[in-house]
């Protein structure tokens, strides 16, 4: 009997720990991972590449704008619209 002894522990499911790891990305993190992203495309002459390639670069470029421009977005109304609130 002793023997048999049963591990017993929470089973925790991929998606759970995506979702935590989701939420402990910071802003920072966001428009670092966005930075980057550019960067690493940025020089890129879209002259020497396929098309499906450049479009995917044009993408690369776009999204990590979009990106940087929406958590600057959050921050700025979070700074500057509580004083508008009292």
């Amino acid at each position: 009997m002793q023997d048999e002894k049963t591990n017993i522990e929470p089973e925790v499911s991929e998606e759970a720990i995506e979702w935590e790891e989701a939420e402990t990305t910071t802003r920072s993190d966001l428009i670092s991972c966005a930075y980057y992203a550019y960067s690493a495309v940025e020089d890129i002459d879209l002259t020497l590449v396929s098309k499906i390639e450049a479009n995917k670069i044009r993408r690369i470029k776009r999204q990590s704008l979009d990106i940087i421009a929406e958590v600057i977005g959050e921050m700025h109304a979070e700074i500057f619209d509580l004083g508008e609130e009292d």
